[in-house]
């Protein structure tokens, strides 16, 4: 009975701690990625509405260095003043995958990205609202092969993106 008396203080101080841990967002040195450096696939623009914005994908491809995942170039396409439909072109072999639109967002900085990403990290979060709906907030996943998405971690930040901690 005593030393489950004893005991009973660590389990209640290690029951706070833990779960705080386990609630910590995602971090992007947590999922590294090995940076693809050749050439770009051509991409594949398998439907009409890709072939309409075909110069942002040529850019990317011309301009810009792979930016998520290793081999990914993450281009985002307007869907209105306060919208974007993020979309994923893999460097290697030039597949397209379209994703949900982020939105709504009330309060943000001159430096807020709807889309933040790293190229050496399969890590990647959406800040806004998904598909016009849900938590408006900033949403980790965990970028796999074939533009696979894994949900991670939500933080709820009610529109609000000036006052919301650094994503690292």
């Amino acid at each position: 009975m005593h030393r489950l008396l004893r005991l009973t203080p660590a389990l209640l101080v290690a029951g706070y701690i833990l779960p705080a841990r386990a609630d910590a967002p995602p971090k992007f040195s947590d999922y590294p990625a090995k940076v693809f450096t050749g050439k770009p696939a051509k991409p594949r623009l398998h439907n009409q509405y890709l072939r309409d914005v075909r110069e942002q994908f040529n850019y990317a491809i011309t301009k810009e260095k792979v930016s998520a995942a290793g081999h990914y170039f993450v281009i985002k396409l307007p869907c209105g003043s306060a919208c974007v439909a993020p979309v994923l072109l893999d460097a290697q072999s030039g597949r397209i995958t379209e994703l949900f639109t982020v939105s709504g967002w009330r309060e943000v900085g001159d430096d807020f990205d709807a889309v933040v990403s790293r190229a050496d990290s399969r890590l990647i979060v959406f800040r806004g609202a998904r598909n016009e709906t849900g938590v408006i907030g900033n949403h980790y996943y965990l970028l796999g092969e074939g533009g696979n998405l894994k949900h991670l971690y939500t933080a709820n930040t009610d529109g609000n993106f000036e006052t919301t901690p650094k994503i690292e």
